[in-house]
């Protein structure tokens, strides 16, 4: 087992005074965000989707709330735009793409029910071929879910039924394939578990349908795997919490990811019940070909670990004096299947006009056969204004091959701009941050969308941001990271 402790880029270290990125092309961006969506918990965090190598589509908001998809292609040349007829009283809950087609999926109530729609997009004209109706339920049940396989080929939509202490006792769905055609109902019997609270959902592309349940007041975690072709589901479960050195210890967090090979990974956060203290992290490998549950091992979030990131904490004050509002963002998998847990810190103060903040990353590398391998702390300042809140800080992350590169937007050392960091997942070592010098503006407006950045590979990318000028509006650029 090999441990290397904080490998820190201090936010004060000097950005590169050599320009770091060359720019492909630029045009006016139009930008209405949608003023309901939760800040916290995104339906839609990636609103630019790239469909070949100097290809993607947007998901547009418009003036009147009206949606458009639009794609383009080198130099920001745009092939079409078509608009999706969405009313007001719709709300988009997710945007993907398939080889063939940019499929759009929305919300409506009507009178005493609630559906979800789904649009059919050709990539190739634009032009708008299905629209469905593709679930119905009653308003009195919960919101339905959208979960949709990485090539997007497949397409589950869900409905939870309930008791009367709202706690979930079944889920009803139906499976799409990648042109909308319904390829079969789902259904997910759970009342052999108690009070589940907390349900993540996620497909294959071949079908698989891998449901994650948090039960048992937030103690156990259980994972089913149903089959296109077998009703009766394979099942994993595991107590996390409990008493352990006699404090009583609860799931706080959790996030969970269907890798590209089809292994289940999930980490979560663990506190204490009286304290609220954050207790540790655990993380897991759900290999359902062997049947088998792989654990990583626990890492306590200790006064000692509390210590040591106070110690890069060169920015506030008054140094915190226990761990909070630290959230999993991301799980991802290294080409030599090491598993990445990435965890930031964002919070507000409270209040319509509290500033919104992110701040340090903790990053926990593991073997592929779920070993500790190496965790690091990287320090950051990022703060917006409340009616912005997370929608230009925090980050954008891109694996390629052993390289994990973070854009984030940051002032540092008297510069605000997007800056690069890379990160060698074989040792954890962390580049400087680099400027990628756009001169983005600095006026406490909003600067970056951060939905909108898309990566082509490590070093091509696109940006929407607003350049630092008197007169000057959102720009979509294409850029070349140098």
């Amino acid at each position: 087992m090999r441990t290397l402790l904080f490998i820190l880029v201090l936010s004060l270290l000097s950005a590169t005074t050599i320009a770091q990125s060359r720019t492909r092309g630029t045009m006016p961006f139009e930008y209405h965000p949608d003023l309901s969506e939760d800040r916290y918990n995104q339906r839609i965090t990636n609103k630019t989707i790239p469909t070949g190598p100097e290809e993607f589509v947007i998901l547009s908001r418009k003036a009147d709330g009206s949606y458009a998809v639009e794609k383009y292609q080198a130099r920001l040349k745009q092939q079409w735009s078509t608009v999706i007829p969405l009313t007001n009283a719709q709300t988009v809950y997710a945007f993907y793409t398939t080889k063939d087609a940019a499929m759009v999926v929305a919300y409506q109530k009507d009178g005493a029910n609630q559906q979800l729609y789904g649009y059919y997009i050709d990539l190739a004209s634009g032009a708008l071929k299905n629209k469905q109706v593709l679930l119905e339920s009653p308003v009195t049940n919960r919101e339905p879910g959208v979960a949709f396989s990485q090539d997007g080929s497949r397409l589950l939509v869900y409905d939870f039924k309930s008791d009367s202490n709202y706690k979930i006792r079944s889920i009803n769905g139906s499976l799409f394939d990648g042109r909308l055609a319904k390829l079969k109902d789902v259904n997910y019997n759970l009342n052999d578990l108690r009070d589940i609270l907390s349900v993540d959902i996620q497909v294959s592309n071949n079908g698989d349908q891998y449901i994650s349940l948090i039960s048992d007041n937030m103690n156990r975690l259980t994972v089913r795997r149903y089959t296109p072709n077998d009703p009766k589901a394979k099942v994993m479960s595991v107590l996390v919490g409990g008493v352990f050195d006699g404090r009583k210890v609860y799931i706080m967090d959790s996030r969970f990811k269907l890798m590209a090979d089809n292994q289940l990974y999930g980490a979560v956060i663990t506190a204490e019940e009286a304290s609220g203290l954050y207790h540790s992290l655990k993380a897991v490998k759900f290999d359902f070909e062997n049947e088998d549950m792989v654990f990583a091992d626990e890492f306590r979030f200790t006064a000692d670990f509390l210590g040591k990131v106070n110690d890069l904490n060169k920015t506030d004050q008054n140094k915190p004096k226990r761990f909070s509002d630290i959230y999993l963002t991301d799980l991802l998998k290294t080409d030599d299947d090491k598993l990445l847990v990435l965890a930031e810190k964002k919070y507000t103060m409270g209040g319509k006009s509290s500033p919104y903040f992110a701040k340090e990353m903790l990053l926990f590398a593991y073997t592929e056969y779920m070993g500790a391998d190496w965790n690091s702390v990287l320090m950051k300042h990022q703060e917006a204004p409340a009616e912005d809140a997370f929608s230009g800080i925090s980050y954008s992350a891109y694996l390629n091959g052993k390289t994990l590169s973070l854009l984030t937007l940051e002032e540092l050392n008297g510069k605000y701009d997007l800056y690069l960091r890379q990160i060698d997942t074989k040792t954890g070592q962390t580049s400087e941050p680099k400027g990628v010098r756009l001169n983005v503006a600095n006026d406490k407006e909003l600067a970056y969308v951060k939905d909108f950045t898309a990566w082509f590979s490590d070093k091509d990318v696109s940006v929407v941001v607003r350049p630092k000028k008197r007169d000057a509006s959102l720009k979509l650029y294409h850029i070349q990271l140098k």
